[in-house]
C-alpha cells in the first residue's frame, strides 16, 4: 500500500466541511462523504486512546492516567457499538 502524505490542518477541515455538505444534499452515490466523516470521527477516538496510551507509558504507569484510558477505550467501544447499531438518518423514510 502507498503511504499517503498527511494533510494540512486546512486542507483537512476543508474537505470534512465539503464532504458535510455533500451529506446535507444527499448527492453521495458511492458514500464517499459518509466514509469521509466516519472516519474522522473514528480517527478522534483513536487518537484520544493514542495520547492517553502514550501518557500512561511515559508516566509510569499512573492510575489516573490508567483510568483515563479506559475510558477513552470505553468511549471508542460505545461509539463504535452507536456507529454499527444507528440507522442513518439519510436512508430512512423521510
Amino acid at each position: 500500500m502507498t503511504i499517503i502524505t498527511k494533510p494540512s490542518k486546512a486542507m483537512y477541515k476543508d474537505a470534512l466541511s465539503f464532504a458535510e455538505q455533500i451529506r446535507e444534499s444527499e448527492d453521495d452515490p458511492h458514500g464517499l462523504a459518509h466514509i469521509a466523516l466516519y472516519l474522522a470521527q473514528r480517527n478522534e477516538h483513536l487518537e484520544a486512546i493514542y495520547r492517553d496510551t502514550e501518557a500512561y507509558i511515559k508516566f509510569g504507569q499512573d492510575p489516573q492516567l490508567h483510568a483515563n484510558l479506559v475510558k477513552a477505550m470505553e468511549k471508542f467501544e460505545d461509539y463504535e457499538v452507536e456507529a454499527e447499531t444507528m440507522e442513518d438518518p439519510k436512508l430512512g423514510l423521510g
